[in-house]
């Protein structure tokens, strides 16, 4: 009987170990003080090192930058996570994808945009057409 007991917490221990992906947590550093945080799942965002910096939410589902620009496309994970500096508004619902642009020399984050409007705002600061999605 002892030796079936372990047997099933053996089992569910495995089993808690597999659904935690402890192998999932990474971040890679972007540019302005910026990183790119992947928790695994749907929770992959870009924060910022400094205390005024911005962030842009998850789910983070593609990135470019350089060294004045860091562009994202980003699909919003509901529930919004509460840890987030502001609660973000998302006027097309949340089924579809957004763009962020983030202007280093302006220590600013712009977005959520639709793909029309991040074209308008990518002109507005000179974004080179080098900065893509993939």
């Amino acid at each position: 009987m002892i030796g079936r007991i372990c047997f099933l917490l053996l089992v569910c221990l495995a089993n808690l170990i597999q659904g935690c992906d402890l192998g999932a947590d990474s971040t890679k550093t972007l540019s302005g003080g910026y990183f790119l945080r992947n928790e695994g799942g749907d929770i992959t965002d870009i924060l910022c090192e400094k205390p005024n910096g911005g962030e842009i939410p998850s789910t983070v589902i593609d990135f470019d930058y350089d060294k004045k620009f860091i562009v994202a496309k980003q699909k919003p994970k509901i529930p919004q996570d509460p840890l987030y500096n502001k609660d973000y508004q998302y006027k097309d619902g949340f089924n579809t994808s957004y763009f962020w642009l983030i202007v280093h020399e302006k220590n600013l984050v712009l977005g959520p945009f639709s793909e029309a409007e991040f074209a308008v705002i990518r002109k507005e600061y000179n974004v080179l057409d080098n900065l893509m999605f993939k």
